[in-house]
């Protein structure tokens, strides 16, 4: 039966089994990023929230995270080589443990001192970043099991 998970099934015209319908029930501002998280659900058969564990929307012109917050059960995110500036929605992703960003705009990490499970941060090529919050940031964590990307300009 697991090989028919995607059909509905039927005997002697009872059905016996309907798959759980894919989830829908998001509001995303950002087209290209609303484009990417249905493609996502759509692809890996979601059916709820809390499923999605994974998101890949790198090199999608995506502008704002608005909505994102509705995914909490992120683990992996990787938001490289868009046009982010703000990145205030991560702070409500708390599952969150590989975060990639490089190659945006950001211009503050204060988001990101509440994720308590970070293991991997890219921050590289975001040339206005101000590199004040990193110190704070990179305390949170240990540094032996969490690895910090660094823009060039915060490099010490």
């Amino acid at each position: 039966m697991s090989g028919c998970k995607n059909y509905s099934v039927s005997v002697n015209d009872n059905m016996v089994y309907v798959p759980p319908s894919i989830f829908k029930d998001f509001k995303i501002a950002d087209q290209q990023l609303f484009d990417c998280v249905q493609q996502t659900i759509y692809d890996a058969h979601i059916t709820r929230a809390e499923d999605l564990s994974t998101l890949n929307c790198s090199n999608a012109g995506i502008k704002s995270l608005q909505g994102l917050e509705k995914f909490f059960a992120l683990k992996e995110l990787n938001l490289a080589d868009n046009q982010l500036t703000d990145i205030t929605t991560l702070g409500s992703l708390g599952r969150l443990e590989i975060v990639k960003l490089s190659g945006n705009n950001i211009k503050n990490t204060a988001p990101l001192l509440h994720l308590l499970h970070l293991k991997t941060l890219d921050i590289r090529n975001n040339s206005a970043l101000d590199c004040k919050d990193l110190p704070q940031l990179i305390a949170n964590y240990n540094k032996t099991t969490t690895e910090f990307l660094l823009p060039t300009q915060c490099i010490k």
